[in-house]
């Protein structure tokens, strides 16, 4: 398939504000992308384009949305049906994302279509199936070629029958929970080449009581300062940041599930990785717990009373003596761009400024890389063992605008290629065209009716999307 690119002087001029090297101008006409003569030198010296690069999606509505009666997929013309996982992977997507969630079902998945199906789906409520669709999903994904990632979430509500554990009883039960998600895989033959825990989950997970609405290792009024004393040294077990090293023994604990499960299947462990996705909008602090100078995990704890938590007592040994910093080796955030307005839309300034806080969240992620060093061994020999990694992105902008898009998502992909330590970005969600969210406009696809269907086909910048994956 031929690649649809955007010639604009617009774009290299938004590379000389953001400081990107151009090794040649592009000629018109021809097929080439600015993005192609990127000097690829990145910050550090070394070649960013020599690491296998993510250029991917979050694709989990896309079989649910499969499932609507009159919902037809198409190639980019909008006339040819065609398999919407097949188009991304025949447009350069060579990863995608799937998800899942504590409690969901396993399957096999039924769906209730009735009602306003329509507007369910634009408020994001459509019934999505149990793990068995997302499962479906990540074998055709895998069947084009792709890699894939999973999110296994925990979430931020304790079930009541957890609420009177203690914290290694808690520990076996998300132990648990995490081979229950991921087992379905696993059956399927199926291993992730990254495994994330939660989404977007950046003050942790199982913390808020679910019969009192108390949040463990806060004062919410809900709680005696005494009893937050105990949360917090894990007398009574939370899995709130707060009380990060009983947070990070809950991720120790999930890493191992996992890693045990792998090999009780039959499979090798040695090429997944773990890490969070710990960070709404490029907010960073949490990843400077984990990979900072000081992880907090290695640092005390101290009570209203003065009294240092003594974690030992709570923490089996086992796991309180693995590093998580060195376990948690994806550094997951979110970046989705502003909106931009009618007047900005053309402006390289305006659309350099959209990247300032990128730029800056990658420089920190990638300050934490360079600490860490690069491997020795095995099979990511000589890259990063840190690595950053976007894992929801979109952009906006209206069906009119595609060319304004493309010139902004060619900026994009040649200001994070020049971090070496930067392993990919995932689009979100690029199929949900009938989503209220900024009027469907985040996606990479358009609406296409008619005679009682509701259809969908690409946009131009999916092109744009998966020709990073190339390089």
């Amino acid at each position: 398939m031929k690649f649809t690119c955007v010639h604009s002087f617009a774009l290299l001029s938004i590379f000389s504000r953001l400081s990107i090297p151009v090794a040649s101008t592009p000629v018109d006409g021809d097929d080439s992308c600015p993005t192609d003569d990127i000097d690829s030198d990145s910050v550090d010296g070394t070649k960013a384009t020599t690491q296998t690069f993510w250029a991917g999606a979050t694709i989990g509505t896309v079989l649910p949305a499969e499932a609507i009666p009159g919902r037809i997929f198409y190639d980019f013309d909008g006339v040819t049906v065609k398999d919407p996982i097949k188009t991304l992977g025949d447009a350069g997507i060579n990863g995608i994302r799937v998800e899942t969630k504590p409690g969901q079902c396993l399957g096999p998945t039924t769906f209730p279509r009735s009602g306003n199906l329509l507007g369910e789906e634009l408020l994001f409520e459509l019934d999505f199936g149990c793990i068995d669709i997302q499962v479906q999903t990540a074998q055709q994904a895998v069947a084009e070629g792709m890699r894939f990632e999973l999110t296994i979430n925990q979430g931020l509500t304790i079930p009541t029958a957890w609420e009177g554990y203690s914290y290694e009883e808690m520990l076996v039960a998300v132990q648990n929970e995490t081979k229950r998600q991921l087992q379905p895989f696993l059956d399927a033959k199926l291993v992730p080449d990254i495994v994330l825990f939660e989404n977007e989950g950046s003050d942790g997970f199982l913390m808020t009581e679910n019969t009192t609405g108390h949040v463990r290792g806060n004062n919410d009024g809900k709680a005696s300062a005494a009893t937050v004393d105990l949360e917090l040294c894990g007398h009574i077990p939370t899995g709130n940041l707060a009380s990060y090293p009983q947070l990070a023994g809950f991720y120790k604990a999930e890493v191992e599930a996992c890693t045990t499960a792998i090999s009780a299947a039959g499979f090798s462990t040695a090429a997944v990785r773990y890490g969070l996705h710990s960070h709404g909008q490029y907010v960073q602090w949490k990843e400077s717990l984990v990979h900072g100078p000081q992880p907090a995990s290695q640092t005390a704890l101290t009570t209203s009373q003065g009294t240092v938590c003594n974690f030992s007592a709570v923490i089996p040994a086992a796991i309180l003596a693995q590093n998580a910093s060195e376990l948690l080796t994806i550094m997951g955030f979110s970046a989705y761009l502003d909106p931009m307005t009618p007047s900005d839309i053309n402006n390289a300034s305006s659309i350099a400024a959209t990247l300032t806080r990128l730029n800056s969240t990658l420089a920190q992620l990638h300050g934490y890389a360079q600490a860490y060093g690069t491997n020795d061994a095995g099979p990511f020999a000589g890259q990063y063992k840190l690595r950053s990694f976007g894992v929801e992105y979109a952009s906006v902008y209206t069906a009119a605008q595609i060319p304004q898009q493309q010139v902004h998502t060619q900026a994009m992909w040649a200001l994070v290629k020049r971090y070496a330590s930067f392993l990919g970005m995932m689009w979100y969600e690029p199929w949900y065209c009938y989503s209220d969210w900024e009027g469907g406009n985040g996606s990479l696809c358009r609406r296409v009716a008619g005679n009682g269907t509701t259809g969908e086909a690409p946009t131009d910048t999916l092109l744009t999307w998966g020709k990073a994956a190339v390089t």
